[in-house]
């Protein structure tokens, strides 16, 4: 059994076989994310960029198919707003914690970040190989937006401010998409991760090839 296939300790990513290729407080999460979303670029940030592109053109056909008034649109944003806070947020958070116990970790923590506007979900020392990251990074991604998508083809009264909700929730992926990314840059080695909420950092190993 490959060592990516079974489970890694802490204990083992300090010893000699291990490097840490990263590592971060959430409370300077934004430098991360800006980082590895805006600077160090690949297909994946620029896919991500043409999805918002191609949503925020989605928006202006859509208004102008059904002859939306301008101020229609603007009061449409608002309430996009307001769903994304109080209804997709709280439920993106959840599909992140309800990942990681699929993938199985068993203390799962939030946290939050006033100066930020953020929140966040960590699964305390619980250490994620690769695949196991990625699921838990993509699944909210993957999940609402194909929610909004399918929500806007079938209610087509309500397709701008499902759009709206769906730009959002894009920009509000950027720190998911920003780890993805981070993921990419290093494939050509063996990679883990872990967050120790109580020290308030997140970990990056990778293996040193012999």
């Amino acid at each position: 059994m490959s060592k990516s296939a079974r489970a890694v300790t802490i204990d083992e990513l300090s010893g000699d076989e291990y490097r840490l290729l990263a590592q971060f407080t959430h409370g300077t999460l934004i430098d991360f994310v800006l980082d590895y979303f805006l600077r160090r670029t690949s297909w994946l940030t620029r896919a991500h960029h043409a999805m918002s592109i191609a949503t925020l053109a989605a928006i202006v056909v859509v208004a102008i198919a059904q002859a939306r008034p301008p101020l229609r649109c603007v009061a449409d944003f608002f309430l996009a707003v307001l769903a994304l806070l109080v209804v997709v947020l709280p439920l993106h958070e959840l599909i992140h914690a309800v990942a990681y116990r699929i993938t199985g970790a068993r203390d799962i923590r939030w946290g939050y970040s006033w100066r930020m506007a953020a929140v966040w979900v960590v699964a305390h020392r619980f250490v994620a190989g690769r695949g196991a990251f990625l699921f838990v990074a993509l699944a909210p991604f993957v999940a609402i937006n194909a929610l909004l998508i399918a929500g806007t083809l079938a209610f087509p009264s309500l397709a701008v401010p499902l759009l709206f909700v769906l730009l959002l929730h894009l920009h509000g992926c950027a720190g998911d998409w920003s780890l993805v990314n981070f993921v990419w840059l290093h494939r050509g080695t063996e990679l883990w991760t872990y967050d120790d909420a109580d020290a308030g950092t997140s970990h990056f190993y990778c293996e040193i090839e012999n």
